[in-house]
């Protein structure tokens, strides 16, 4: 008796419900470099949320990463849109024709109030826990503005639907401290390891690079400028080799090889 056929390969993706979406860099560079990029991506997710008829609950925008909190019935339609327009935007604004995100992307669906609660606050915690700043109210690329602050400035670019999280948080202060102590079974993981080295943050290093760069264009340089770029990156912020790699859309082993050189 022939036994059923297994089928091998990765699990269909989940299409509709309310769904945490994950959007990497790819090999971690950076999406964003200034404030122009962050609004064109949130036109245009605004504009593709409107097309597939889609609820955004939650958002941050960081250097290399974007997390979207979404009610949904189109995931994939709705993530190719957004990518491809962007990317193609982002390309020909720098004269690239790099892929600038990982595919594919990575996307997890919520089945109960208490995981999208925790999903958002996740969201929200972003830019905490990578040392960006140390309240949600100091940074002002994430969803968090849209509650309770009817003067933020992010609404004429995107919509975001609030009610969810303001039936549990009716307030300010409640909102805040839900965001600032929330804690992932992977932070008490990452707690308990007693790191002594504490990494410099992405926006630091985002900072120095462009001192450095002195109104230059990142993408239009020559090698050799760009390993000196490297060397000064390194001395000025103290930032990792990933970190470098990330933030000038260099390898990683280009990275290792001009440093290791400049110490001969």
């Amino acid at each position: 008796m022939e036994g059923k056929k297994k089928v091998f390969g990765r699990k269909a993706r989940i299409q509709s419900g309310n769904i945490h979406v994950y959007l990497r860099g790819n090999c971690r560079y950076n999406v964003f470099y200034d404030d122009r990029d962050r609004i064109e991506f949130l036109i245009r997710c605004n504009n593709v949320a409107y097309k597939y008829d889609t609820k955004i609950l939650a958002f941050v925008l960081m250097d290399n990463h974007v997390h979207l909190q979404l009610v949904t019935n189109n995931l994939t339609n709705f993530v190719s849109d957004l990518l491809k327009g962007y990317v193609q935007w982002y390309n020909r604004k720098n004269g690239l024709s790099d892929k600038l995100f990982k595919t594919p992307f990575s996307s997890a669906c919520k089945h109960s109030d208490k995981w999208i609660e925790n999903s958002i606050l996740y969201i929200l915690n972003n830019p905490i826990k990578s040392g960006m700043c140390k309240c949600p109210s100091e940074y002002l690329w994430s969803s968090y503005h849209f509650h309770l602050n009817n003067k933020n400035p992010l609404r004429k670019y995107i919509k975001i639907d609030t009610e969810f999280l303001t039936k549990i948080y009716p307030n300010r202060k409640s909102l805040d401290q839900a965001i600032m102590y929330y804690k992932s079974d992977l932070d008490d993981i990452r707690d308990k390891r007693h790191d002594i080295w504490t990494r410099v943050t992405d926006g630091f290093v985002i900072k120095c690079l462009n001192t450095l760069l002195k109104g230059r264009n990142i993408f239009q340089i020559s090698e050799g400028e760009m390993e000196e770029l490297i060397i000064s990156l390194r001395k000025e912020s103290g930032a990792s080799y990933r970190q470098i790699a990330s933030v000038t859309h260099e390898s990683y082993e280009f990275v290792r090889r001009t440093l290791w050189r400049s110490l001969r």
